[in-house]
């Protein structure tokens, strides 16, 4: 089994704020787990395929970002939301993870969501 190598990279500006917002599980798994390195192998091949986009990216981080910390459109579990608090509010773990995989990270995470709307529910939750 080939073994993968978590490279942490610092999130772009107006992505900051957004790993905040996250819960520490959430947090994690895109840091260190699973989804940042599915981010980091689809950024690796897709990346020199994809246009730059730096006014999007840009966009895209800064609506991610205002969306998560506002506490009236994601608000924080609290001890009456019982087995659940955790999971109260957005999950941005998929965003957070392709804003810390480098080049290409955020370029292909748009990509998938474009591709996963163009998909019936059962399909786009395998892309």
């Amino acid at each position: 089994m080939a073994a993968s190598i978590v490279v942490k990279i610092a999130a772009p500006v107006e992505y900051q704020g957004l790993d905040l917002a996250l819960t520490s599980q959430c947090r994690t798994a895109a840091e260190d787990g699973h989804f940042h390195i599915v981010a980091r192998k689809l950024a690796a091949l897709f990346w020199s395929d994809l246009p730059e986009v730096p006014a999007l990216e840009r966009a895209y981080g800064e609506r991610a970002t205002e969306i998560a910390t506002d506490l009236g459109i994601n608000p924080k579990g609290r001890k009456t939301d019982g087995l659940f608090q955790d999971l109260v509010g957005v999950d941005g773990t998929t965003v957070w993870a392709a804003a810390t995989s480098g080049k290409g990270g955020i370029a292909v995470h748009l990509l998938a969501c474009m591709l996963a709307r163009i998909f019936p529910g059962l399909e786009a939750v395998s892309i």
